[in-house]
């Protein structure tokens, strides 16, 4: 499912916990380039638009809307963190999973079971480019 990518887009306005940071590198190898881009999407749309005018990039944001989800019907491939549901001590976010969309298919591929904890393991090879 996943196609070989040096560079990276993280979609939020909040940079990545070292968790994400961790997952990422894990999935597309330590050497990958990660941008942050604070963009905000009105509609499912916007986000697909978003995902085809980025090709040369995987695409990464955080599950809380459903339009994010929704984007995936239409054959785009992207990536989306979904977080412990529970808040730590701290006031963040444990990253519990990572999933990657294409081809209207969910594919699990890191897994944190403790949501103390910023260590997850990759559960598919590093890609390579």
């Amino acid at each position: 499912m996943r196609k070989n990518i040096e560079k990276v887009l993280w979609l939020s306005r909040h940079d990545l916990s070292n968790g994400q940071l961790a997952a990422i590198r894990a999935l597309h190898g330590e050497n990958v380039e990660i941008v942050k881009d604070p963009v905000v999407f009105q509609s499912h749309e916007g986000l697909a638009d978003y995902i085809s005018q980025h090709s040369d990039a995987f695409v990464y944001a955080v599950a809380g809307a459903p339009h994010y989800l929704y984007a995936a019907l239409g054959g785009l491939q992207f990536g989306v963190f979904e977080n412990h549901p529970a808040k730590r001590q701290d006031g963040t976010f444990g990253l519990a999973k990572v999933w990657h969309i294409a081809n209207r298919e969910l594919e699990l591929v890191w897994v944190n079971e403790n949501p103390e904890s910023d260590n997850g393991e990759a559960l598919v090879p590093v890609a390579r480019g």
